[in-house]
């Protein structure tokens, strides 16, 4: 009669042997689900115990064997779950991403034209910059790939490709084409759509050299000159003609202030004394997704006072103070209907300014910015054109914003030139006038 086969998961048959040492040891097998056998042996000092640890040891195994059983299961749903789901593509990935990081909408008050984010989420400027970016370069590119088709050749030849190294341009596209596509991966990552980002082994974009301008003394009077306030000719009908523009391009001339920032003080931000004029940069005008003036500048250290003492820009303040009339905005340069001036309306203003005067040097806000910049690096250091522009560090001022060549101390005494002393002596003295030159 044959032998009843031994139920999975139960141990043969043994005989626990004592050793020398007064300790028990034990061998003996078990047969898994499959029927495949497995060895097992324990050791323990007294007899009973090993019979336990026996038992132990095949309640272990078991257990591991029905988590992995588990596991089994469970990868291959996974595997027929994914070859049932559609395929996601880079564009529908990117368009998830773009909804989800869209900030909260600004609250703003339409009476003052101020307006409050209620988050410290990403601006909407920004969001509207990472949108155009996204649609008309990135997924005109590579919108139509498969998302876990991506790989970084695809990312590396179109992120290279927005920019030409012969014009110069692009440089700024593609360097933003990558900083989206790599928030986008990371998206996809988290999503559990991809187990990389692709994006982190692309090339560095190159970055356009750009020197910073410092405009000189009589193109600064030219510019002043040009944006003066006309007297129409008689028989001309329109508006009457303000000072507004003359004086914006003054207070940016005179302080390096952002466009925004100027352009968006209100007279509580002015305290008007004998001696000086103290301005505070409490906020700036935003123009992307709304116009309004948000409620604190660019940055922690965009927020400062400035002192103003040059006489120019003391009687402007003094005469605007004095002809000023209650607006619902309170802006020190208003509108005809006391609103904030867009910075488009006074970007368009300043280029037509300059075209009339005829002026062949390109002059922007920022033109005046640097040329702050750089000429209060020169007579005191970076770090005071940083405090004055309101940077969050000396590095920004330095590399963007101030045309300073670094001035190399005197060296000459490591410099030998006797040689050349001995030759000039002797070039003096051949042309003497006992000298037998021709």
């Amino acid at each position: 009669m044959a032998r009843a086969k031994t139920p999975a998961w139960q141990l043969f048959e043994y005989v626990p042997k004592e050793n020398d040492d007064g300790t028990w040891i034990a061998r003996s097998y078990y047969n898994d689900d499959a029927g495949i056998r497995h060895a097992v042996k324990r050791s323990a000092r007294k007899k009973g115990a090993l019979k336990l640890a026996m038992q132990r040891a095949v309640a272990e195994a078991k257990e591991r064997s029905e988590q992995l059983k588990e596991e089994a299961e469970r990868l291959k749903k996974e595997a027929e779950e994914a070859r049932e789901a559609p395929v996601l593509t880079l564009a529908e990935v990117a368009e998830s991403w773009l909804e989800r990081k869209r900030p909260a909408p600004v609250q703003i008050d339409e009476r003052l034209q101020s307006g409050t984010p209620p988050t410290r989420q990403i601006r909407m400027q920004t969001w509207i910059s990472y949108a155009d970016n996204l649609r008309n370069h990135v997924l005109p590119e590579l919108g139509h790939f498969a998302l876990i088709e991506v790989r970084t050749p695809h990312l590396e030849e179109a992120i290279h490709g927005m920019y030409d190294n012969e014009t110069g341009e692009g440089y700024r596209t593609a360097e933003m084409a990558k900083q989206v596509l790599s928030q986008i991966m990371d998206y996809a990552v988290r999503q559990g759509h991809r187990l990389d980002n692709p994006v982190r082994f692309v090339s560095k974009v190159p970055s356009r050299h750009k020197v910073p301008v410092k405009l000189p003394t009589d193109t600064l009077a030219a510019v002043q000159d040009a944006v003066r306030t006309r007297v129409p000719e008689p028989g001309i009908g329109g508006p009457r003609p303000t000072s507004r523009l003359s004086d914006v391009v003054l207070l940016l001339q005179g302080t390096g202030m952002r466009v925004g920032e100027g352009l968006g003080i209100r007279w509580d931000d002015v305290q008007i004394k004998r001696a000086m004029v103290l301005v505070t940069v409490s906020g700036t005008l935003i123009e992307k997704g709304g116009f309004y003036r948000q409620i604190y500048p660019k940055s922690s250290k965009s927020y400062r006072t400035l002192q103003l003492t040059n006489p120019v820009l003391l009687e402007m303040f003094r005469r605007r103070y004095t002809d000023k009339s209650e607006t619902r905005t309170n802006a020190v340069f208003p509108t005809r209907n006391g609103t904030f001036m867009r910075l488009s309306n006074f970007r368009t203003a300043l280029k037509e300014a300059m075209k009339a005067a005829g002026l062949s040097e390109k002059i922007t806000p920022h033109t005046f910015r640097s040329t702050v910049g750089s000429g209060v690096a020169e007579t005191f250091n970076y770090e005071a054109a940083q405090k004055q522009l309101g940077h969050s560090s000396p590095e920004t001022t330095r590399k963007h914003y101030v045309q300073l060549p670094d001035l190399v101390p005197d060296f000459s005494l490591g410099i030998d030139m006797a040689w050349l002393l001995e030759d000039m002596g002797k070039a003096q003295k051949g042309s003497g006038p006992n000298s037998n030159s021709s």
